[in-house]
């Protein structure tokens, strides 16, 4: 009877266990991303059935299920997740992007249609906003580094809105411009730098940026790079460099109205890597001092306590005094002349979608004070875009951006003595200086006629608050378009879009006249001395206008063929045109009035020139896709050019591009746990590049110039009469379009479901009939002219690499390893018949000291120039037996160029609960630039290794004497070090630097709040992090002189590689909060 009963107890039991998890509930909740952005038409599906619903516009969903089930949570393009079905009626589900699906879309030219990447038929690599913001930036170009493959960046210099030079897959043109062209949602902006000064790497110039500079990072909803003929054809010769094309924000499908707002803080601290000396102090010889002297060639410091300031009656007593202090080197000397800068950004912007209108409108404003003194840039950024559906066959989209700049610069260059570089002037002055008590440059020993220097004469926080190198820019970019399906499949776009740039730049100098210097010599005796230079005072305005106008119109096509084959055309014209108009005043002979800054308060009548300027081009393009099984693609494309540049008779040009695709996984149905995703590329163009404009005929400049005199000047009209010369450029009516010549080969690869992502391509380019400036012989009349000369190859190899280990293993772990890699190499194959070498640019560091940057047939673009050491069979260095000198070269030598071996970039991403860490490291390795700043410290004797054989005579290492038949015998004349880096000029080869770095471009660590903390709040998601970036450097051992990414004066030219003491590069800390609402 127990055991009966016992029996009908467990049944019993079983029963109601059964009842209870069989039981079916409605489970309902909410399905949102990782910001809080509810997520519509996610599918829930109960696993294991075919039970299942989508979510509503509010990312709502309900589904009756049974307690215990599992419920399968999913939307394209995010990972999928399963919830077990526990005891409430409630769950809210995060979905997380799937960066790791390689099926994202990507943007294509003209706006041909959204793409799917797996239909692409050539390398193309989109940084989203998320990881190009990684770190906040308030320059979109500068967070590109160490992001994608194939893209060299130079900047140039660390002061604040500094241009930046972007190259894709090394330089094509050997005169022309080598920038990629800059593409915003479909519209080429102008991306020039501006410059101010004299313009000269010596005498100084003021870097005032390139416009991509003013646009809002936040803006950005993701940058892709194209880089081969078959991305960039449709673009015509604009795009012959390469293409970024940026895609800004949007109103999102299936939003409700969204408010985000962004704001952080950093702190920015000067990166030096110019080592100086620490042992020797001001003088022209170590037996004597002298208080004016700007070279270290002085006696050994000795801790004592000497005047250091020129003796003057500050007081008006009738009595002479000066400033003492220890004669002994300055700790962080050079550190302390910079100040701590500071950054502030915030941007809000609002967002929405409603009845089939979305928008998205923005605020940005980003506020920095540089390093160095008085200097400072403020944006501020609105934009509006906004998108309707008229109709079921009509589209409108509307997008305006506007950004207003003002800064305030420092010049750049090298030469300290009646310069304007600040740097340079410091720099130049010997290491027991203390630039802390330089900053109050009113007082009475640090002014004008207090000052220490005699040679660098004038104080450099004058020259950084009372020298003026101001720019307000005004940048205004829209563009308007109308789609119309004409049928199922067909639909017109009509497109029209402008950018204005107006620019107004004033630079000035004050005036002043020191009076007698007096300065200390030894046993504290008193001299005097003239050498001050004086200054009549100058002001030069400059305002440029420049207007581009772009229009699209284009017919596109998509039809299923049927179930395996899939078409997509399109054709359409487009139209371009660039105007341009500058006008440039300077006063003459100095200023009337101290401090007025006028084109009115010049001495002699002002000088004034203008430069307008029109260029158009326009094309008709075409593209045709084919499309198999989605797993085959073959593409065409074709545009053909006439431009306002190339002669009448020659102005057209056609090229085109063919590519295919394939998907071998998906075609051959591959299916293993090994490799999950596999497809290979090829594709073939070519593209053309037109002339610059005014190169086809001889031209007239009007009331030129007669003689410079340096403060004052002769030129026409002359007593009234006006005055007409002809140019120094021969045109050339028979000029033809560039031609570059591109195949690449490639491969995308998946392995372990996704868990190791890589992407490899190899290309060849060949830029052939290149459009070239050819110098002349004086005699000729004339200094140059235009030529269709020269080859230039370009071939390498680039790669990415993700791998997410864990993916799947911890659950809300997120962790990735990432890496990108590029070796291009780079050959000037032919210069012309007549020659086999082509000067980019010239550099002198001083007299008898000069470097060129050149083209040279067999080398690669960008090589240097300049003379060397003799040397024999063994290596030794050969002297003079006479002096213990080292002998020159007899002819200048190659010397290598600044082409990088290879550029290679790795990091790490980890996302757990909320908490978020990312490194970025990014190296460059091989290439050389050269150093204005070694050679001034080497021949002011601050440089640290003007002391290495502590200025004591010295026979020059591994060195022999000529015997003159062939012998050598060893050398056993001493030398000094004083006598090496002053009276004596080293070889131009001792001034060139290895460029490789590795950086720490990156580091962040993040905290996103669980949305259980916001509830019942307005705020939607909550985000906090702090970050720095360029935390550390590691640099060759020879490279005790500058950090190799800051390049110019060329700016965004050519003629790279070269230092000359620029504002250097910084270290920064920062905190970033982002919400929404």
């Amino acid at each position: 009877m127990k055991t009966k009963f016992s029996g009908i107890l467990t049944l019993l039991l079983a029963f109601v266990v059964q009842l209870t998890f069989a039981q079916e509930k409605t489970v309902s909740g909410i399905i949102s991303d990782d910001s809080g952005l509810p997520l519509p038409g996610a599918t829930v599906i109960v696993k294991g059935t075919t039970t299942g619903t989508s979510s509503d516009f509010d990312g709502n969903f309900s589904i009756r299920v049974n307690q215990g089930a599992t419920l399968v949570f999913s939307f394209v393009g995010y990972i999928t997740k399963e919830v077990v079905v526990g005891a409430s009626n409630s769950i809210n589900v995060t979905l997380s992007e799937d960066s790791a699906v390689l099926e994202e879309v990507v943007i294509t030219a003209f706006g041909t249609g959204d793409r799917n990447a797996r239909e692409t038929v050539y390398a193309n690599q989109t940084v989203n906003s998320e990881d190009l913001l990684s770190t906040p930036s308030k320059n979109a170009l500068e967070a590109l580094r160490g992001k994608t493959a194939g893209v060299r960046l130079s900047t140039g210099s660390g002061s604040v809105g500094a241009s930046t030079r972007i190259v894709l897959r090394g330089e094509g043109s050997l005169t022309g411009n080598n920038n990629a062209l800059i593409v915003v949602d479909g519209i080429a902006i102008d991306n020039s730098s501006t410059r101010g000064g004299d313009g000269a790497s010596t005498t100084g110039y003021s870097d005032f940026g390139n416009r991509f500079n003013d646009i809002n990072p936040d803006d950005i909803e993701s940058v892709t790079i194209l880089k081969g003929p078959s991305a960039t054809s449709l673009y015509g010769s604009r795009g012959a460099s390469g293409v970024v094309l940026i895609t800004t924000k949007s109103g999102k499908k299936g939003e409700k109205l969204r408010i985000n707002y962004t704001s952080s803080t950093s702190m920015e601290t000067a990166i030096i890597n110019l080592q100086r000396q620490s042992k020797f102090g001001q003088g022209y010889d170590n037996l004597h001092l002298d208080s004016g002297e700007n070279w270290s060639w002085g006696p050994a410091l000795d801790g004592v306590d000497r005047p250091w300031t020129s003796p003057i009656d500050s007081d008006g007593d009738g009595s002479l005094e000066a400033l003492v202090r220890p004669y002994s080197a300055v700790r962080n000397q050079l550190q302390d002349f910079f100040n701590t800068g500071y950054t502030k950004t915030n941007s809000v912007n609002i967002s929405g979608t409603t009845d089939g209108f979305s928008y998205f409108a923005s605020y940005g404003n980003t506020n920095q004070t540089g390093i160095l003194d008085n200097t400072y840039y403020k944006r501020n950024n609105l934009s509006f875009n906004a998108s309707a559906k008229l109709s079921d066959r009509l589209q409108s989209d509307f997008k305006v951006s506007y950004a207003n700049v003002r800064q305030n610069t420092a010049q750049e260059g090298s030469r300290a003595f009646e310069g304007n570089n600040a740097y340079a002037m410091a720099v130049q002055s010997p290491v027991n200086i203390p630039f802390t008590e330089l900053r109050d440059y009113q007082s009475p020993f640090h002014g004008i006629n207090g000052y220490w220097g005699s040679y660098s004469s004038v104080n450099p926080y004058y020259i950084l608050n009372e020298y003026g190198n101001e720019a307000n820019i005004d940048n205004l970019l829209a563009n308007a378009s109308l789609t119309y399906e004409i049928i199922s499949g067909l639909s017109l776009t009509g497109r029209f879009g402008g950018n204005i740039v107006s620019t107004q730049t004033e630079v000035w100098t004050p005036t002043f006249t020191p009076a007698e210097q007096l300065v200390w010599t030894d046993d504290l005796q008193i001299a005097t001395r003239n050498s001050k230079h004086s200054s009549l005072g100058e002001y030069i305005n400059y305002t440029d206008r420049l207007l581009n106008l772009d229009a699209t119109v284009l017919l596109n096509y998509t039809k299923e063929l049927n179930e395996d084959f899939k078409l997509n055309a399109s054709a359409g014209y487009n139209f371009f045109q660039r105007e341009t108009k500058s006008l440039t005043g300077s006063s003459v002979g100095g200023l009337v009035v101290d401090g007025v800054y006028n084109l009115a308060n010049s001495v002699q009548n002002p000088l004034s020139s203008m430069y307008k300027s029109k260029y158009r081009i326009y094309g008709l393009l075409a593209n045709a896709s084919i499309g198999y099984k989605n797993a085959a693609f073959l593409e065409f494309s074709a545009r053909n050019d006439w431009s306002s540049t190339l002669p009448t008779g020659n102005n057209s040009f056609l090229y085109g591009a063919v590519g295919a695709s394939v998907i071998f996984t998906d075609l051959l149905d591959i299916k293993n746990d090994v490799l999950n995703y596999g497809k290979i590329r090829g594709s073939y163009g070519t593209s053309g590049k037109d002339a610059g404009i005014y190169q086809l005929n001889s031209y007239f400049v009007g009331n030129p110039g007669i003689v410079d005199l340096g403060d004052y000047a002769l030129f026409f009209p002359k007593n009234g009469v006006p005055g007409f010369t002809i140019g120094n450029s021969i045109g050339n009516p028979g000029l033809k379009p560039e031609l570059t010549t591109t195949y690449e080969v490639g491969a995308d690869l998946g392995f372990f479901n996704n868990k190791v992502n890589i992407s490899y391509t190899y290309y060849h380019s060949s830029h052939e009939d290149q459009i070239v400036t050819i110098n002349l012989p004086r005699s000729t009349g004339y200094t140059q002219t235009i030529s269709n000369i020269g080859e230039m190859t370009n071939k390498g190899h680039e790669l990415t690499l993700s791998l997410k280990p864990l993916n799947g293993v911890v659950e809300d772990l997120n962790f990735e390893l990432f890496g990108t890699y590029t070796k291009n190499i780079n050959e000037v194959v032919k210069i012309s018949d007549e020659q086999d070498e082509l000067n980019i640019g010239t550099f002198g560091f001083a007299a008898g000291t000069t470097i060129d940057v050149v083209a040279k047939e067999g080398l690669p673009f960008g090589t240097y120039k300049g003379n060397n050491y003799q040397t024999n069979a063994q290596g030794q260095v050969i002297v003079d037996a006479n002096t213990g000198l080292p002998l020159y070269t007899a002819e200048r030598q190659f010397l290598g160029s600044y082409q990088p071996d290879f550029l290679m970039s790795f990091g790490a991403n980890v996302n757990y609960k909320g908490f978020g860490f990312r490194v970025l490291v990014d190296m460059k390795e091989g290439g050389y630039f050269a150093s204005q700043s070694k050679y001034m410290t080497e021949f002011n004797g601050t440089a640290v290794n003007t002391t290495i054989y502590n200025r004591e005579p010295y026979i020059y290492p591994n060195s022999v004497a000529d015997n003159g038949d062939g012998t050598f015998s060893e050398n056993t004349v001493q030398i000094t070090e004083q006598d090496f880096y002053t009276n004596y000029n080293p070889a131009d080869a001792t001034f060139l630097i290895d460029a490789s770095y590795v950086k720490l471009r990156e580091v962040e660590l993040s905290y996103t709040l669980p949305k259980k903390f916001l509830e019942n709040t307005f705020i939607t998601n909550a985000r906090l992090a702090i970050y720095g970036k360029n935390l550390k450097f590691w640099l060759p051992d020879e490279n005790k002189y500058a950090d190799p990414e800051v390049n110019g004066p060329a700016l965004t030219g050519n003629a790279q590689g070269i230092e000359t003491t620029q504002t250097p590069s910084s270290r920064s800390l920062g905190l970033n909060i982002q919400l929404s609402f």
